[in-house]
């Protein structure tokens, strides 16, 4: 069982700012949930400046220097934290979370049976590794690229592994880089709305040669005015003392680049049996 952190904000802010508390005990969950770590991140955030940079070791969080130096200075609008403890394949780069292709970042909490059903379903497809979370994310993409919309693509799977007998935990963060998608299946998923005040951040850009800080690619100057940042946390455990909003059961929340949240059913109780 894996463990997944999403946010989205309106402005660039810190993973780490102190109004950010729950990415602290989020981590800590890396004790446990040791077999490798993934941060999948948009660099830029005013329109048209956009790219998604996906980092990530086969090291646990906890002990890698790695995470905990882009931790600290990560900035962003939008990112997605994956912790992994392995079920299907090796602890390898290749099978460490979040995957990324297509232009869209996704990390799973869960495992599937029978997973490998989906190849046939996906005939001709290469894989990278070996886990059934890599094969769940082209299983979507197939269906969204299909559906042409995201919601139908995604009942549409949904609705193909409970066809096909693919049983398990199907939670999942996904995201196009304006938009997070977050379905729950299996496991348990919240999330919470906050406008908070944040102070001047310097950017990521000495680090990782990125266009981050105050959206022209130049650190903030001393003394700029505060500003107030909308965002949406998404996790797959309740963090703070928050007022956290569980996500129904077999459900897909959407929250868009204007911060909207939406919350659709993707299985009906008198339709697809869940498994």
């Amino acid at each position: 069982m894996c463990r997944l952190f999403g946010l989205i904000a309106d402005t660039p802010v810190s993973i780490e700012n102190p109004i950010l508390e729950g990415i602290k005990p989020f981590v800590e969950l890396s004790y446990k949930h040791h077999d490798g770590w993934g941060i999948g991140y948009v660099d830029g955030c005013p329109p048209g400046e956009k790219s998604i940079r996906v980092v990530k070791s086969d090291y646990p969080a906890w002990k890698d220097e790695h995470f905990s130096r882009l931790i600290k200075h990560l900035v962003s609008c939008l990112a997605i934290v994956h912790l992994r403890d392995a079920k299907y394949g090796p602890v390898a780069l290749r099978n460490t979370h979040p995957f990324f292709a297509e232009g869209w970042i996704f990390a799973h909490n869960g495992s599937l049976r029978n997973f490998r059903k989906i190849e046939r379903e996906l005939r001709g497809k290469r894989f990278s590794g070996e886990t059934d979370s890599e094969r769940y994310f082209y299983l979507l993409l197939k269906h969204i690229k299909q559906k042409e919309d995201v919601p139908r693509g995604v009942r549409s799977a949904i609705e193909w592994l409970h066809k096909n007998y693919i049983e398990g935990a199907k939670n999942f963060l996904m995201s196009d880089g304006n938009h997070i998608y977050a379905y729950r299946e299996g496991r348990e998923l919240y999330y919470v709305e906050r406008e908070v005040p944040i102070s001047p951040i310097e950017p990521l850009r000495r680090i990782l040669g990125g266009s981050l800080g105050n959206g022209s690619g130049e650190a903030l100057a001393e003394g700029e005015v505060n500003k107030t940042a909308r965002m949406v946390v998404i996790a797959s455990e309740i963090l703070t003392d928050e007022s956290w909003h569980e996500v129904p059961e077999s459900h897909l929340l959407i929250v868009n680049d204007k911060l909207q949240v939406v919350i659709e059913p993707i299985l009906e109780k008198a339709g697809v049996p869940i498994a």
